[in-house]
């Protein structure tokens, strides 16, 4: 399914009702559901490790709180003897982890409309115009150590965005002040990546962070662009007007059709 996105959840159970709760995490869905004021109603089946919820007019509440949203599920069908004996038993802690798979579109949303970094979700957008094929996790701090990633071809893309401007007292943006410090730790992020995947003798990921163009006035930043180039970690310039995505990734698209 082309809109198809997993998100991050769990499972759990509740004593003092015996009931199997399904808890789906997603702040930017409770925000949106609240916003068109609806509680939907949704039949959840699941498929070897993946639980997926579906619009169904006869299903169970779907419930968002402030940043999940909360189902009941049929223990005896979509949960194992083992699974609801550990969920049952004295000595657990009534839950566990899962993968949960919806179509955005039945909520009048697309998957990017999910992404919790508003700068990803408009990059990712534009890239997948340019035929990238974003991963339909949705990408969060906590499941990703950057903004964004993708595979192209055999290598594997990632990317950190900062909208950081230099500060008006320009003290602060040298490479050991607040705001100057700042910025290369962004760079050092996709540096350090990329880097030890040279060291292991590859040549399958390819960085780029991309920065407002007022950093182009610091030589601290714009003296690293050629040794970074040597690893394939890659500095893009924009202004973060309207349009910057479409700037950013016929960039980023320019530097892969090249490698």
């Amino acid at each position: 399914m082309e809109n198809e996105t997993i998100l991050s959840g769990y499972v759990r159970y509740r004593p003092v009702n015996k009931t199997y709760y399904l808890m789906v995490n997603s702040r930017r869905l409770c925000t949106a559901l609240s916003k068109q004021g609806t509680v939907p109603t949704v039949k959840v089946s699941r498929n070897n490790h993946f639980f997926s919820v579906g619009l169904n007019p006869s299903g169970n509440v779907f419930k968002p709180r402030s940043k999940e949203l909360v189902t009941c599920i049929s223990g005896n069908t979509l949960l194992s003897k083992k699974e609801r004996e550990n969920l049952t038993s004295n000595d657990s802690k009534f839950s566990f982890p899962v993968k949960v798979k919806i179509n955005p579109g039945e909520f009048k949303l697309d998957r990017y409309d999910l992404y919790p970094d508003e700068d990803a979700a408009v990059l990712a957008r534009s890239l997948s115009k340019n035929g990238v094929k974003i991963p339909k996790r949705i990408m969060t701090p906590k499941a990703f150590p950057h903004d964004l990633e993708f595979r192209h071809f055999d290598s594997k893309v990632i990317i950190e965005i900062t909208q950081v401007r230099p500060s008006e007292k320009n003290h602060m943006n040298f490479r050991h002040q607040p705001q100057g410090g700042s910025i290369r730790a962004h760079i050092f992020d996709i540096y350090r990546m990329c880097v030890n995947t040279a060291l292991l003798g590859k040549n399958n990921l390819t960085g780029f962070v991309i920065l407002h163009q007022d950093w182009k006035n610091y030589n601290h930043i714009v003296d690293l662009i050629p040794e970074l180039a040597k690893i394939n970690c890659n500095i893009i310039f924009t202004d973060f007007n309207k349009s910057w995505e479409v700037d950013s990734s016929n960039k980023i698209m320019g530097v892969l059709v090249n490698e």
